[in-house]
């Protein structure tokens, strides 16, 4: 009797599954439709084909103190010259200064910007310094000072292409100053923002 109720069971299932598991002919004559893919987004982000100029911090503590302004190599005299540093960037110039390129902030085709260094024992100058293609000086701000007198100091911070310099003057205190760059790459002072 098992048998004929397994046969039995058996066969009620091959009839479900044909009931249920086949198609009308109509149904199967008609083209499959290629399944329609969904596009997927993912949110990219915003990429700046604008040069980007790089932060730096120039303080006493990490310019002076650690030794940094005077491990860095010397300029050569080629290097002096093609940095206009005696003729367009420091009109204290000295051939007992020494001379320095700190870094590298700017480099695109049209443009260039250096921190360049004069270190002397008891005065220290650092200049941001923008170049056009032909290696012409655009423009130089004073972004660091340090005397041995300590009446006028200035440190800077550049991030986010924005410029913060720190003045300290025995005759004004201490006060802020605040630079974004134009199109051009030259620092324009950002207006009502003196502390």
């Amino acid at each position: 009797m098992n048998q004929k109720l397994n046969k039995a069971q058996l066969l009620s299932a091959f009839l479900l599954l044909l009931a249920f598991g086949c198609k009308p002919a109509e149904e199967q004559k008609k083209p499959v439709e290629p399944s329609k893919e969904v596009a997927v987004s993912t949110p990219k982000e915003v990429v700046s084909n604008e040069p980007k100029i790089k932060s730096f911090s120039l303080t006493f503590s990490n310019l002076i103190e650690n030794n940094r302004l005077n491990k860095l190599p010397v300029l050569t005299k080629n290097e002096i010259e093609r940095f206009k540093v005696e003729t367009a960037l420091d009109e204290n110039f000295a051939n007992d200064y020494k001379y320095h390129l700190i870094d590298r902030v700017l480099d695109t085709p049209s443009h260039k910007m250096y921190l360049i260094a004069r270190e002397y024992e008891n005065e220290n100058t650092v200049w941001l310094c923008l170049f056009d293609k032909n290696h012409k000086v655009l423009n130089a701000k004073e972004v660091y000072y340090d005397n041995a007198e300590g009446n006028y100091q200035v440190e800077a911070v550049l991030k986010k292409d924005t410029l913060t310099l720190f003045m300290s003057d025995v005759n004004d205190g201490k006060y802020t100053e605040v630079y974004s760059f134009d199109k051009e790459f030259k620092a324009v002072p950002v207006k009502g923002v003196r502390k």
